[in-house]
């Protein structure tokens, strides 16, 4: 193999090492609450609730409010149209950064109640 070989296939082996740990690095993005999120540049994940009739339509997007395990409340921006169930769902993660004083969400998840749950049945019915 040449000189010339080697360096390239190095140099793709380190790009290739290089786009896996950044991958990873955006994969494992931690859940923290405001007050932690307010400490770093990076993004996070924050759980909480939405809060009924706090949702703001904005020019490219919409606002809400939202209360994370702590208690704190934070005004919401996404960018993108509202989710239908935000409202209605067992809790949410917003997935973002601060933005001055509101948190810029990247990504908005509803984490609904689980409709796969085992139904009950009359004593009869199993068996």
């Amino acid at each position: 193999m040449k000189k010339y070989d080697r360096a390239v296939l190095v140099l793709l082996l380190l790009v290739f090492a290089a786009g896996i740990v950044f991958s990873a690095r955006n994969a494992m993005t931690p859940y923290v609450t405001f007050a932690e999120a307010r400490k770093t540049d990076r993004t996070v994940q924050v759980k909480g609730l939405a809060l009924s009739d706090s949702l703001t339509a904005l020019a490219d997007g919409y606002s809400f409010q939202m209360e994370d395990d702590n208690g704190e409340v934070v005004r919401v921006l996404v960018a993108g149209s509202v989710p239908d169930n935000l409202f209605a769902g067992e809790s949410i993660v917003v997935t973002g950064k601060f933005s001055g004083p509101d948190f810029a969400a990247a990504q908005v998840l509803v984490k609904c109640p689980s409709k796969y749950e085992a139904e009950k049945h009359p004593d009869e019915i199993r068996k």
